[in-house]
């Protein structure tokens, strides 16, 4: 242990950049967790998720058939971002009255699932991109990825605090927001709007699976504290920091999967 501590630290320029980008998305999404927690919108992570892969598999696709080889991880991840972000808007503005909100949700999840497969059958030198995006790679996020998960942390952040009532209100009690005239698809698609633009970096930066997790599992160890409702924001987001960031620390000195740590460390903080 100690030579592998003594280790970790010598090597801090390589990861320096990747845990304070593991940190700062592990923050937003445990705080963006607790709308989709208590919303019971689980599941449009894993939507938006495959909606920001299908983004990437259409850059890719085009990339190839342009017979560009050189990797463009920028222009990935921003195409990426768009399709996640315009999924979100049209998540949060659609409710179908006859409908569950779920139905919606498990359609865009299955479509864009199934178009990812049939884009990713196409790709004949790119996989490995695909790859970044979807398990990640925490141990080497480079220093640009870093920059735009803080930028979409700082959107959101702000976002949240100037119109935090207007957002509650309609995730709450929609019906009544909706008598006293506010537009509520409006607010709803500013609160899927920030979730869409924060998973694409992070699950490049983390992978699908811990981005899923830190969207779950911190918002819901916070609410089982009864804290109250905007205290849950900062709990979860501290969960989320601390799983992101113990989980790194701990997949380099034990040599295991970083993703899964992060994981395993959310869920073990979470139970009561």
């Amino acid at each position: 242990m100690n030579a592998a501590l003594r280790g970790f630290i010598e090597g801090r320029e390589i990861w320096e950049v990747p845990l304070v980008a593991s940190v700062v998305a592990g923050a937003l999404l445990g705080a963006l967790g607790v709308y989709v927690v208590l919303r019971r919108t689980v599941f449009v992570s894993a939507a938006l998720t495959q909606l920001s892969t299908l983004g990437l598999v259409a850059t890719l696709i085009a990339e190839e058939r342009l017979h560009i080889e050189t990797e463009h991880a920028s222009e990935q991840l921003a195409v990426a971002m768009i399709v996640s972000a315009l999924g979100a808007l049209v998540l949060g503005a659609f409710r179908p009255r006859r409908l569950p909100a779920e139905a919606t949700v498990g359609t865009t999840w299955v479509v864009a699932s199934a178009l990812v497969v049939l884009g990713a059958s196409q790709l004949v030198h790119a996989a490995h991109d695909l790859g970044g995006l979807v398990f990640g790679n925490a141990v080497a996020v480079p220093a640009s990825d870093l920059v735009v998960i803080a930028v979409v942390a700082a959107v959101a952040t702000a976002v949240h605090q100037l119109f935090a009532k207007e957002i509650a209100f309609v995730s709450f009690d929609p019906e009544t927001a909706e008598a006293l005239g506010m537009r509520v698809w409006r607010w709803d698609a500013a609160l899927f709007l920030t979730i869409g633009l924060a998973i694409p970096p992070s699950a490049r930066a983390l992978g699908a699976l811990p981005v899923f997790a830190f969207l779950t599992l911190p918002a819901t160890g916070a609410l089982l504290l009864r804290v109250g409702f905007r205290p849950a924001f900062a709990l979860a987001a501290a969960i989320g920091m601390a799983a992101a960031g113990g989980g790194y620390v701990l997949s380099w000195l034990w040599e295991l999967p970083t993703g899964a740590t992060m994981v395993a460390l959310a869920a073990a903080l979470v139970v009561p």
